[in-house]
């Protein structure tokens, strides 16, 4: 998958406009607060219809506009998200999609960027969100299976604080029952996914500057199966607490690197390594399950990195590259018939030379 075009009106701090831009290497180079991380964020808007960085959408729409639009261009697609603060409006070849679940995944993509090392130090929701996303990038039903699940989870969580008398219980029994169902729909297609992240990251880690990494899956279901058994053993703590104690979305990933705790005992080094090991493991899950290389979207990811791990990385990326920063990587050789470098100020891009 190559993205030729990108046009955005009202986004961020960038200054409307349209790019284009070349099948490998876009170098994205400016000052910090230039606007490079938010042209990364367009792209990924216009993919995924929601942004990799904030969950306020209200805030992506420049100040004083009325709404923001990104039009994204492939080989054989044309996509565009209009969102006005209220209402968000989905076009795929000309045609409204409803729904997200029919619109995610378009555009494979793959984030890595230095804020990335809370996968790893943050709360098992980050962990959860990389195992979510990356599934639903391939998958409808999974997507449209979580955004029911929460939903169900939701309304479910209100009852619990409700309180536990016997007419909340009856109406928990029935939530329990689309719990259970979309809650084993999601588990099942983890369950998928687990081996084939599991391989893909040994496989990376195999490299000189990575980490070999190892992970356990941590349910709070046991065999990750949710039943009416195993929320039963729950329901008296849930009514005190108010909200729902097993299920997909208590569960958590586990990482280590020589039977140590990645998050517990790894230096800050072996963290990002690791992270990049994870990042480059759902690039190749994306190109296995669809036939396409994922635009990968690069956001100082060197800032922090020796030269070696810099150097693997870089070696290491396949398919349309957009690196952002704010500087070009001096030992690197680079065609300039190839690639596209962009220079930023004060959200303006221009084509530059390679300097």
């Amino acid at each position: 998958m190559v993205l030729k075009k990108l046009k955005y009106q009202g986004f961020r701090n960038l200054v409307d406009a349209e790019l284009e831009f070349a099948d490998n290497f876009n170098f994205i180079i400016g000052k910090n607060a230039a606007g490079k991380t938010n042209l990364l964020e367009a792209i990924f808007y216009a993919g995924l219809a929601s942004s990799f960085r904030i969950r306020e959408e209200q805030n992506l729409i420049r100040i004083g506009e009325p709404f923001l639009r990104v039009d994204a261009e492939t080989e054989d697609m044309r996509a565009i998200v209009y969102f006005d603060g209220q209402k968000k409006k989905l076009t795929l070849h000309g045609n409204e999609v409803r729904r997200l679940s029919n619109y995610v995944g378009w555009l494979g993509i793959t984030t890595l960027s230095i804020e990335d090392i809370w996968m790893v130090r943050g709360a098992p929701s980050c962990r959860r969100a990389f195992i979510d996303w990356t599934i639903a990038k391939t998958s409808t039903v999974y997507l449209r299976n979580l955004i029911e699940y929460r939903k169900i989870l939701r309304q479910r969580n209100r009852i619990l604080q409700n309180g536990g008398d016997n007419k909340n219980s009856d109406v928990l029994e029935l939530f329990d029952e689309q719990l259970i169902r979309t809650g084993n729909e999601i588990y099942r297609k983890r369950a998928d996914f687990l081996p084939k992240l599991r391989e893909h990251i040994t496989a990376f880690g195999q490299e000189p500057g990575l980490q070999k990494l190892t992970f356990g899956y941590r349910s709070s279901c046991p065999d990750m199966k949710l039943d009416h058994d195993v929320l039963k053993r729950t329901r008296s703590r849930e009514f005190i607490v108010g909200h729902t104690l097993v299920g997909p979305h208590r569960d958590d990933l586990h990482f280590s690197i020589n039977a140590r705790s990645l998050k517990n005992f790894a230096s800050e080094g072996e963290e990002r390594a690791g992270v990049i090991s994870m990042k480059l493991a759902e690039a190749e899950i994306l190109y296995k399950e669809t036939g396409k290389r994922p635009i990968l979207l690069l956001d100082e990811v060197a800032a922090e990195l020796d030269r070696e791990r810099i150097e693997v990385l870089l070696q290491l990326l396949k398919g349309q590259v957009f690196y952002a920063s704010t500087q070009l990587p001096s030992f690197l050789n680079i065609n300039e018939q190839k690639n596209r470098f962009f220079s930023v100020a004060r959200g303006i891009f221009e084509v530059s030379t390679k300097n």
